[in-house]
């Protein structure tokens, strides 16, 4: 069985965050959270880094 993998969104929303909180706390705008979430646009390996810091979810369970 495969490790269970969360969204960025599925994070959020375990955090309690709005989008807004959580495209500052990544250090984005709010533009690019967005189009992270809809699949537009791939995260970098720096904001892959602070969602894990900030999810405290190993990196093998976030899912990209």
């Amino acid at each position: 069985m495969d490790d269970l993998k969360l969204t960025v969104e599925a994070i959020r929303k375990n955090l309690n965050m709005s989008r807004e909180q959580m495209a500052k706390a990544l250090n984005m705008s709010l533009d690019r959270y967005n189009r992270i979430v809809q699949g537009k646009s791939k995260m970098l390996a720096v904001e892959l880094i602070a969602l894990h810091k900030l999810s405290k979810l190993p990196l093998e369970n976030i899912k990209v």
